[in-house]
């Protein structure tokens, strides 16, 4: 069933008034199947029904970026749960590639979860196997997210396994970078906080340069990206010494 879940979505990104009637076709399933999806997909936070029986993707901020290569997103999502053990306590910044992370760890494992953001917990709020501790801080609407000085704050008294970061850009001489600073700030301090940190990154972010440093190469100790990645972009990340994993 997850499988055809994740198939539903991804098919969404690209057709986002498709009918229940025309999923059940491409899915070769019954129409009450893909109805018990759809309600599956909803409740998680990622779809929202209209009363017409068309499913349309929310047009909240963070669900739209989720829409955008899912696919390649899931992929790098899956590949970094191998690197978490039960038990482990991890800090987890807020982005879509990380709650797709999130949410492919928790189906699996039984970890601790530090974050900074208010859409993971929400989608996480069924799970038993997940203790999550979300960060205060000054709320950003559109990333739904916590960010500023008490975020930070927060952080500098934490001592964790492992970071899992994102980023918006690349650069060799700025490292990974972010598009805004208070957000960069977290990246940051979760860097500082961790004996190791992971980048996740779908390999168009690389051909972008943010605004500020989020992660200095020396604070990385592997980066998970698909096929795409550039190769300007991956011959860096081998001069730097950082450990990547690309996803087919």
């Amino acid at each position: 069933m997850k499988e055809r879940q994740d198939k539903i979505f991804a098919i969404f990104a690209d057709r986002p008034n498709i009918t229940v009637k025309e999923l059940a076709a491409l899915l070769n399933v019954s129409e009450v199947t893909v109805r018990k999806d759809l309600s599956a997909l909803e409740n998680s936070g990622v779809l929202r029904r209209t009363h017409g029986g068309i499913a349309q993707v929310s047009s909240d901020s963070i669900e739209k970026r989720l829409q955008f290569r899912y696919n390649e997103k899931l992929k790098i999502a899956k590949e970094a749960v191998k690197l978490v053990e039960d038990g482990d306590c991890i800090l987890l910044e807020a982005g879509s590639t990380n709650a797709l992370f999130a949410r492919e760890l928790t189906e699996q494992k039984e970890v601790k979860i530090i974050t900074n953001s208010l859409y993971i917990p929400k989608m996480l709020k069924d799970r038993r196997n997940v203790h999550i501790t979300v960060l205060g801080g000054y709320f950003q609407a559109e990333a739904e997210a916590m960010v500023g000085p008490l975020t930070k704050l927060l952080l500098s008294n934490l001592s964790v396994d492992k970071a899992f970061i994102g980023m918006d850009g690349f650069s060799e001489q700025l490292g990974f970078t972010c598009g805004d600073f208070m957000r960069a700030e977290v990246g940051k301090e979760m860097c500082d906080r961790a004996r190791k940190v992971f980048v996740l990154s779908e390999s168009s972010k690389f051909e972008n340069v943010g605004l500020t440093t989020v992660a200095e190469f020396s604070k990385i100790n592997t980066v998970i990206s698909d096929k795409d990645i550039p190769p300007r972009a991956a011959g860096i990340l081998k001069k730097y010494q950082i450990n990547t994993i690309i996803v087919e």
